[in-house]
């Protein structure tokens, strides 16, 4: 695995080559190599997950001459989730597993620490601490069934963690609590508290001492509690329903949040824990905060990200060090988005990660002391830049004047005087939005020939929160007026052949496929509706959303109980209408929208005498996450395409 490695990063430098002729789907359906990477503490080692035959796998590297020197592959069903560094020699991971009814691999509480060249492997904490599964050389220990999440990796103990336990539960009802854990032997110290709410998250300052805790109820309602003389203390009242902690600073003396308390977007504070007043530090007027920068001693907030169109950074602290860094990065990274991924060795090396609409990204390590920039390692390197297609940001009025915003991507491939067929690609969520960020789906479609438009309609995230639940219970109207009013906006504007235009999303995205598609029928001549719900009757019982504690109270509030409205807006009882040739597409495995819902739609559209295709994957679940499931998805998304629109 790691001579494989090294030569996979001599390959990721090699220049991009000109853009020659169109590339098959299934290019765009390859799995990146490069995942995420951590510098230890003292600079001298940069972790890598990387991902080899599907799965993912660590390497380590010496930070100077850029050799392996090791990693951690873990066997079986098992691959490495989120690590950190736990000190300059020791590396704590989760453990994610695929299962049975799902390739895609999750997290199940369990904790795995290796030492960086891989020996000393240990699983500290999980129902599979008292067995010898994971590999040869793991000491049994007595099994815990729970979940284990990192509060605090307890910088000034080079031997424990600090982790909140919370034991299974088929809804997440049961409470955790919180531990030490020895990341060499495993050994779980006492309990420290236990949480006042589920779903907990602690925050703990740079020493490890508990501060607050923030977590939801059965009314789905978010909570926020202190630590106040070792008791739990709400202070829900002051606090918005967008309440995210970012950081205690390293003082000890103020909380770094992102909250919407009393105002419509989320901007981002400080919370000062002697006198219990909070400060704004910053508010977008359109839209909400995306990220936060804090300095190395996570004293203070120095930037943040803002997703207006395109990207922008607020920066804050104009004359510290770290703010003219970035400041200056910034400019040298000109129409990229850059993101610190860590920084070590008291601030000396930097490790950086910058990407944009048409480059899935590239690892730099930036050295301040020699003010030296270089470039280690790229991702979806197999297909030339130059064929990759610009997203451009939109805003346009809806029918009642509201304005929306979105991305539309024009085919590189075709001439600018040529007009082309349209994708109007809706995302899931909806309580979600589209990014300018680069993007294998739009760019497969762009590759295509096609123009490709993504709408942050009412009920998607960002905008702040009157748009996020003017989408409530508004699903089959409101939320598919604002798609099509896109999309005849888009037309509008020139470049689009107005007669050949197709919908297509998957999870919320395939059932606005076939929503619009019902309300326009003379406006999309395809629909492409992949793992959608498309019976919201059925919402209220089948999947893991009402299994969970939170469940029933979060389903009311995104579609109601009505059973008139549930009945009026499901594409099942709507498909009458439709004109458009439907793809359904769908995993037999999918827990979070029940294979039944397709099953649903076909039924209905044979009782209708409509027109469809069939595409299921039998071992997956919700979305294609094999690389071979999406090439076979990609590549009939294609065919079906130019069958309807070519």
């Amino acid at each position: 695995m790691l001579k494989y490695l090294a030569l996979v990063l001599l390959i990721s430098v090699v220049p991009h080559f000109s853009y020659a002729e169109s590339i098959s789907p299934a290019e765009f359906a390859k799995n990146d190599i490069y995942d995420t990477a951590e510098l230890s503490p003292d600079g001298s080692k940069l972790a890598v997950r990387i991902i080899v035959d599907g799965k993912r796998q660590l390497a380590v590297f010496d930070v100077n001459t850029f050799e392996t020197i090791g990693g951690a592959r873990l066997g079986g069903n098992n691959e490495v989730g989120r690590f950190f560094w736990a000190n300059d020699e020791r590396i704590v991971m989760q453990i994610w597993q695929s299962r049975s009814w799902s390739p895609q691999p999750g997290y199940y509480g369990e904790l795995f620490v290796v030492d960086f060249d891989g020996d000393n492997q240990e699983l500290i904490y999980g129902y599979r601490a008292g067995e010898n599964q994971v590999g040869s050389k793991v000491k049994r220990k007595e099994y815990v069934r729970g979940w284990a999440r990192i509060i605090s990796t307890l910088p000034e103990d080079d031997e424990h963690i600090l982790i909140e336990s919370e034991p299974w539960s088929d809804g997440g009802e049961k409470i955790s609590t919180v531990h030490k854990l020895n990341i060499y032997n495993g050994r779980m110290s006492r309990e420290i508290t236990k949480a006042p709410i589920n779903y907990s998250t602690f925050i703990a300052d740079r020493q490890g001492d508990l501060q607050f805790v923030t977590g939801t109820d059965e009314s789905n309602t978010q909570r926020t509690f202190r630590y106040v003389d070792e008791e739990w203390v709400e202070i829900s009242s002051q606090l918005g329903d967008a309440f995210q902690p970012i950081a205690m600073n390293n003082a000890g003396t103020e909380l770094i949040f992102v909250d919407d308390y009393e105002q419509d977007k989320e901007g981002l504070f400080a919370f000062n824990l002697e006198t219990g007043d909070r400060r704004l530090i910053y508010t977008d007027e359109n839209v909400d905060i995306t990220s936060v920068s804090l300095n190395s001693d996570r004293s203070s907030a120095y930037a943040l990200r803002l997703d207006d169109g395109y990207p922008t950074y607020a920066i804050f602290d104009g004359e510290s060090e770290e703010a003219q860094i970035f400041k200056a990065l910034l400019g040298t990274f000109t129409g990229y988005s850059l993101n610190i991924l860590t920084r070590a060795d008291k601030g000396r090396l930097w490790l950086l990660y910058a990407y944009n609409d048409i480059d899935s990204g590239t690892f730099y390590l930036y050295d301040r002391e020699a003010n030296k920039l270089q470039s280690l390692f790229s991702n979806f390197t197999h297909v030339p830049r130059s064929a990759m297609s610009e997203s451009i940001p939109i805003s346009f009025a809806a029918r009642d004047g509201y304005q929306v915003s979105g991305y539309i991507t024009y085919p590189v491939s075709v001439p600018e005087t040529q007009n082309v067929p349209l994708i109007t690609l809706v995302h899931g969520g909806p309580i979600a939005r589209d990014y300018w960020v680069f993007d294998r789906e739009v760019q497969m479609l762009a590759a295509q020939g096609y123009a490709v438009l993504r709408v942050n309609f009412r009920g998607s995230s960002g905008y702040g929160k009157a748009h996020r639940n003017a989408g409530y219970k508004r699903w089959g109207d409101l939320i598919q007026h604002d798609i099509i009013d896109a999309t005849k906006y888009v037309i509008s504007q020139g470049g689009i052949a107005a007669d050949k235009v197709c919908i297509m999303g998957a999870s919320f995205g395939g059932y606005s496929a076939v929503m619009s598609a019902t309300i326009e029928p003379d406006l999309f001549k395809c629909a492409v509706a992949t793992v959608g719900v498309y019976d919201l009757e059925m919402m209220h019982s089948e999947g893991d959303i009402p299994e969970a504690l939170w469940g029933k109270s979060f389903v009311d509030m995104a579609i109601g109980s009505d059973p008139e409205l549930l009945h009026a807006f499901s594409p099942v009882n709507n498909v009458s209408k439709l004109k458009a040739p439907v793809l359904i597409a769908h995993g037999e495995e999918d827990r979070r929208v029940p294979f039944e819902h397709a099953e649903a739609l076909r039924a209905a559209m044979e009782a209708n005498g409509k027109e469809y295709e069939w595409f299921v994957e039998s071992t997956e679940a919700h979305g294609f996450y094999k690389e071979e499931s999406r090439a076979r998805y990609y590549e009939t998304v294609a065919a079906f395409l130019a069958k309807h629109l070519q």
